[in-house]
């Protein structure tokens, strides 16, 4: 690392109880082909061997601790720690592959215009065995805009996000009231100011396992992510998702924009599909015509939810009781 003048790019480490993965994730910003690099890894509060993990590479890193307050907040501590001209998101459980770095400054250039890259990912186990290559697409940016508000396979571009640390001075900071969807919050900022840049090689290790952060507070997970989407697309409206329609287009057009919309969350697990009803609702605020081509969808969509979420014990019994109630204890 060079000591005499602020590194090329700055690698951040947000980790809470990170002791199973954390020294993985170290070691492979570690052995980066590019050595213009300074690792900042903040501990929000950890009670398990994590202090002892980090604080074992001595200057090697730059280690700070702080209360727990999330992810968001121990990345933006990092960030005003850091004085690289790049920023970098590595979550304590996942791991570069060593080329990333070097790879993603490549693509970005050293030019003064803002840009943010992103590269392709590859799932992997507890144990680092690979679960499934995703190579990630490449949009321009409204179809990117769309396509991330909607959950669709450029989201995961936030794992491997590397951006000038001036782009901040335009969106601003890490959401702190956001625990679990504060890197596609991120990204979306990211996505609408400036150009996204794909490195198409698969140079971040994302690891699945049970004690990940959405796998471990599920049900709060879901809420905020429903309450997410929900909020960006209200903000983000039909013109700035459909730029097409910014001519003045007719209530049909615009209707199977949000139908598009819809489709693109109602096959998605419950509570995710009820995204869809808002849109194509919508959808038939801007005209009634789109009807024949939603009620398939709404109907399928209520069978199925109704199939997989009603507990039919609970029913029996509450039926059991309202027939009690009613013919004085007669059994049904």
């Amino acid at each position: 690392m060079t000591q005499n003048k602020p590194p090329l790019v700055s690698v951040i480490i947000p980790v809470y109880n990170g002791a199973s993965y954390l020294r993985e994730a170290i070691e492979s910003v570690l052995s980066q082909t590019l050595n213009d690099y300074e690792l900042i890894i903040v501990d929000d509060g950890s009670t398990d061997d994590t202090p002892a993990i980090a604080q074992a590479y001595g200057t090697r890193i730059k280690y700070v601790r702080q209360d727990n307050r999330g992810a968001a907040a121990a990345f933006n501590h990092g960030i005003r720690l850091s004085s690289g001209r790049y920023i970098s998101w590595l979550s304590h459980d996942d791991a570069f592959v060593e080329t990333k770095l070097e790879m993603q400054l490549d693509a970005i250039g050293l030019s003064a215009n803002l840009a943010v890259c992103y590269t392709d990912i590859q799932l992997i186990d507890t144990h680092g065995a690979v679960i499934r290559d995703w190579e990630l697409p490449e949009h321009g940016p409204e179809q990117a805009l769309r396509h991330i508000v909607t959950a669709r396979g450029i989201r995961a571009a936030a794992y491997s996000l590397l951006y000038d640390r001036r782009c901040l001075d335009v969106v601003g900071m890490y959401d702190e009231s956001r625990r679990y969807t504060q890197d596609a919050d991120m990204l979306l900022r990211l996505a609408r100011r400036f150009p996204l840049v794909h490195v198409p090689r698969k140079l971040v290790k994302v690891r699945e396992h049970p004690d990940r952060g959405v796998r471990a507070s599920a049900m709060h997970w879901e809420r905020e992510a429903v309450s997410f989407y929900r909020e960006w697309l209200e903000r983000l409206g039909l013109e700035e998702l459909f730029p097409e329609l910014a001519g003045g287009a007719d209530g049909l057009e615009r209707a199977k924009a949000r139908k598009w919309l819809g489709d693109a969350f109602v096959h998605r697990q419950f509570p995710f599909c009820w995204i869809a009803l808002t849109q194509y609702r919508e959808a038939l605020h801007e005209s009634p015509a789109i009807a024949p081509y939603l009620a398939p969808r709404v109907a399928r969509l209520y069978w199925r939810s109704a199939r997989q979420h009603v507990n039919w014990r609970h029913f029996r019994a509450g039926l059991t009781t309202l027939v009690r109630r009613r013919f004085g204890g007669v059994k049904p």
